[in-house]
């Protein structure tokens, strides 16, 4: 009899099932439905039909599509294979505010009476009682005696709760305080580039207190702007679009009219020429542009791709070392945007001579080899001489020696030193070792730009 009647039931719900979840964390039941014949009542009852042992209980509050229902019973399974249970759909809404937070809970209210204003001359009294049934959740079990709530579209204060069958009791009467005033502010620019995404705030509050309340964000044309549940818009095309957050227990709104415009456009390029001479000194141009207008307020630095070549200050001006080619880049430090330019160097025309000299001014001969004699430990100077265009001697000019063409003698055999307190001279100490007899090289004279062209002697080395 068992197995007959648990495998009528199960081929029951398989064709006949319908889901319904619990309010409070969604759980799914797999359910007969049956309705009650309540034509033209105002109250919506309806008998489900469940397998036994499922988690359904009298006193809880389920959902099915859009409405709620409180369980009013659970009656005798029949031979344990199902339950029975009235149910009866919602009709109220308590709302509350309490530490800052929002209650929002679907419950059932009836026996509202002496609902009615008295009026006289002098004054008018609002009375009205109400009973609230509810599930006794956490939220419900929270409320005590002399808590206000509005529902039905008025403000209640609780004279006494009840737990009975496992449902709540709520007995409360009209409270004549007076009504709370309830906003929403929306927070937002006027305007946003096309392909922007924003998010934008919303303040609810209850008279000057701000609640967390649940909003719900509209677009007026998704086709402009979309906005998720948390009021993140994305912004889709140009045009003028309205953003609304909605506080729907308390139906008030607020909106923002946004314009979705043409994002900005920048651009950076450089004003320089394609060739220098190293005598040259530019200062190089950035031309920062927004949506195709100059913009003054753009921080430009500079950049050398090679500093041995050139280096580039931070307004822009260059000093030319010597010939090559370097590339100079400016960054637009605000858009992250970067130009470059590339410039070939050539060396500028001399501006004077240079000559290497005996100790008395002469000359060193550049055809004839000059006879190097060391002795242990003898040192020879050698002197550099600058002349401008003119012939003026100049003696601010730092020199740049080395050897060259190197015969029977190597680097390591060469010793150059400065001399201190003649920044135009030089020493040249031989290492003292008859095996570099008779050896030659060239000893040259230059400055870092070449400014002044360059000076070669040939020497000879004997002991």
């Amino acid at each position: 009899m068992y197995d007959t009647l648990s495998s009528a039931f199960t081929d029951a719900l398989k064709r006949e099932g319908k889901v319904i979840t619990a309010y409070s964390n969604n759980t799914p039941y797999n359910v007969l439905f049956r309705k009650n014949n309540d034509t033209n009542q105002l109250i919506d009852r309806l008998t489900i039909f469940y397998s036994a042992g499922c988690g359904i209980h009298a006193g809880q509050l389920l959902t099915y599509g859009n409405k709620h229902f409180l369980v009013l019973n659970q009656e005798t399974p029949e031979s344990n294979v199902y339950y029975k249970s009235n149910l009866i759909e919602t009709n109220a809404v308590i709302n509350m505010i309490t530490n800052a937070g929002e209650i929002n809970m679907p419950v059932y209210a009836y026996d509202i009476a002496d609902g009615l204003g008295q009026q006289n001359n002098v004054m008018s009294i609002i009375s009205g009682n109400i009973h609230i049934i509810a599930e006794p959740n956490s939220i419900i079990k929270s409320l005590a005696i002399n808590n206000q709530f509005d529902a039905c579209g008025r403000h209640w204060k609780i004279n006494n709760i009840i737990s009975k069958d496992n449902i709540i009791n709520l007995y409360c009467e009209v409270d004549a305080t007076t009504a709370h005033t309830y906003t929403v502010t929306v927070t937002a620019n006027d305007s946003y580039h096309r392909g922007e995404s924003a998010q934008l705030t919303a303040v609810a509050k209850q008279d000057d207190t701000v609640v967390n309340a649940s909003l719900v964000w509209t677009s007026s044309d998704i086709s402009l702007a979309t906005v998720d549940n948390t009021g993140l818009v994305n912004f889709l095309a140009d045009g003028n679009v309205t953003i609304t957050a909605t506080w729907e227990s308390q139906n008030v709104s607020d909106t923002k009219t946004i314009a979705i415009t043409e994002p900005d456009t920048y651009s950076l390029s450089i004003t320089a020429d394609d060739t220098y001479s190293t005598s040259d000194t530019p200062t190089l141009t950035a031309n920062a542009q927004k949506k195709g207008t100059a913009d003054s307020t753009a921080t430009i630095t500079w950049n050398s791709s090679d500093t041995s070549i050139a280096t580039i200050d931070s307004t822009g001006k260059v000093t030319f070392l010597k010939a090559g080619n370097v590339t100079f880049t400016a960054t637009w430090t605000e858009q992250d945007k970067t130009a470059t330019v590339t410039v070939s160097v050539t060396q500028s025309v001399l501006a004077g001579t240079c000559f290497i000299t005996h100790n008395n001014g002469t000359e060193y001969s550049t055809t004839t080899a000059s006879s190097l004699h060391y002795g242990y430990g003898s040192s020879k100077p050698f002197n550099a001489l600058f002349k401008d265009t003119n012939g003026n001697i100049l003696t601010t000019v730092t020199p740049v020696w080395s050897v060259s063409d190197l015969s029977g003698i190597t680097n390591a055999d060469i010793t150059m030193a400065n001399v201190d307190g003649y920044p135009l001279r030089i020493t040249i100490t031989l290492k003292n070792n008859s095996s570099i007899a008779n050896s030659t090289f060239k000893l040259n004279l230059t400055t870092i730009d070449g400014a002044y062209g360059s000076y070669s002697i040939p020497l000879s080395v004997s002991f």
